[in-house]
């Protein structure tokens, strides 16, 4: 087992708090709308710092058939706008990684622009580290989906004002 971690910033052009309520309040209705090729639902169970959120892959996703991602919460901090979750099951979670951690904080860089601060820290199943092939996946699926939230936002100015 090996231990890695990689990180991305991204600007967005939206403010941190509306783009909290999409990506982090309400990805379980927000994802399936906006990404329906890659996740076919999603639903969220409990609320706060403990609850799940569990993602369904689309046919089309490249994922196995019938694939899911389940990420517990472990931080919801709407004043600094961290968000912290580990994925416990599905996904990559037993196919290449043992362990998954995501962490992103959106740090306002502006009345409506942010900067999305992204870490994943993880742990791999077999004693090699990921390439950077198979991260790239992982890292440019977290930023779609702020990239999408942003671009859904955008186009709707009222939703979360």
């Amino acid at each position: 087992m090996v231990s890695g971690s990689c990180t991305d910033e991204v600007t967005l052009n939206v403010s941190a708090a509306r783009l909290w309520k999409g990506a982090v309040c309400e990805p379980h209705i927000l994802y399936p709308k906006l990404l329906p090729d890659f996740f076919s639902k999603a639903e969220r169970i409990g609320e706060g710092v403990g609850a799940v959120n569990v993602f369904y892959f689309a046919p089309s996703s490249n994922m196995p058939l019938g694939s899911f991602n389940k990420n517990k919460i472990v931080v919801l901090d709407e004043a600094t706008y961290t968000f912290k979750n580990t994925a416990t099951e599905g996904g990559l979670i037993g196919v290449l990684l043992k362990s998954l951690d995501y962490e992103s904080v959106f740090v306002p860089s502006g009345a409506d622009s942010c900067i999305a601060k992204i870490k994943m820290e993880y742990e791999t199943l077999g004693d090699k580290d990921l390439s950077e092939e198979e991260l790239k996946p992982i890292r440019d699926g977290s930023i779609g989906v702020l990239k999408a939230v942003e671009g859904y936002l955008l186009a709707n100015p009222d939703v979360y004002a």
